[in-house]
């Protein structure tokens, strides 16, 4: 049985960030891994000379026309051998016995197909990633696994890999839940292994700014998966009435304040003259 590990690197503009990334899988306790980067369309100068100038072992770099991050990793995958995939975005990187532990945890288990971790923010922001712990009723009501989780390569066949319409955000939350709705387990290793960096702006935060973006493409992952979700309504419908509690708890805690604004209504222009002082001041 292989022992390889594909780990794919989609790469888009990148290139200050991407040879810190390639450089932590190839400090992995675990040798036996293979390294491919998928240059997708990037336009600035200096990615382009990193990448055509960098010598990188076990590494090989693809190039195509910009098609997003989930067409990367698919075209990265049909091009890798591994039996199982990691992906990793070019600015985050990975702990040295990520590969080794999770492998293991894979390898003790047939019916397990993703290993994950805890993982530490870095950059524009410091600290544990405070991700809810894996449990389907989590993955029902929203993703609580980074894309930087190891799976295996006859289960990216079966759910026919990442789905390249998703060009927007998320396209990882729909993978998960096509290898869940297989009726493979989840494990997450209780060790921060993985670091996540923030920036100012990026892809996500330009998604999560765009609420109808957000609405079309969670609707989108939901009419694709549908018995999934209607397998797991309940968890739907508990969370939903359970926020329904908090909004009547809030209501009854706060609700004289509202009522305070309604009689005076310079008070709401007042808050909002301090908040944007607050905003500045941060």
């Amino acid at each position: 049985m292989s022992n390889l590990v594909s780990v794919v690197i989609p790469c888009f503009n990148a290139g200050m960030t991407l040879g810190e990334a390639i450089e932590s899988v190839l400090r992995q306790t675990y040798a036996d891994i293979e390294i491919i980067v998928v240059d997708d369309g990037s336009t600035d100068l200096g990615t382009r000379e990193i990448i055509a100038s960098a010598h990188w072992p076990k590494t090989r770099v693809i190039h195509q026309e910009n098609a997003g991050p989930a067409a990367a990793r698919n075209r990265a995958i049909e091009a890798s051998s591994g039996e199982f995939i990691l992906p990793l975005d070019a600015d985050d990187t990975i702990e040295p016995t990520y590969v080794e532990k999770a492998v293991a945890a894979m390898r003790a288990d047939a019916n397990v197909g993703i290993v994950y971790c805890k993982a530490l923010k870095f950059g524009a922001e410091s600290g544990p990633w405070g991700l809810p712990a894996y449990s389907l009723r989590e993955l029902v009501i929203d993703n609580v696994i980074f894309v930087t989780s190891l799976f295996r390569r006859a289960d990216w066949e079966l759910v026919n890999g990442f789905n390249q319409s998703l060009r927007r955000g998320v396209e990882d939350y729909e993978f998960w839940v096509k290898i869940v709705a297989l009726g493979r387990d989840v494990i997450q290793l209780d060790e921060y292994l993985f670091n996540y960096r923030i920036q100012q702006t990026s892809r996500t935060t330009n998604f999560s700014s765009d609420r109808a973006a957000v609405v079309a493409t969670y609707a989108h992952i939901f009419r694709d998966n549908v018995q999934f979700f209607a397998k797991n309504a309940e968890y739907l419908f508990e969370h939903r009435f359970g926020l329904y509690d908090e909004l009547l708890a809030y209501r009854a805690r706060y609700g004289w304040i509202n009522g305070l604004i309604e009689r005076h209504p310079w008070l709401k222009s007042f808050a909002r003259a301090c908040h944007r002082l607050l905003f500045r001041l941060q």
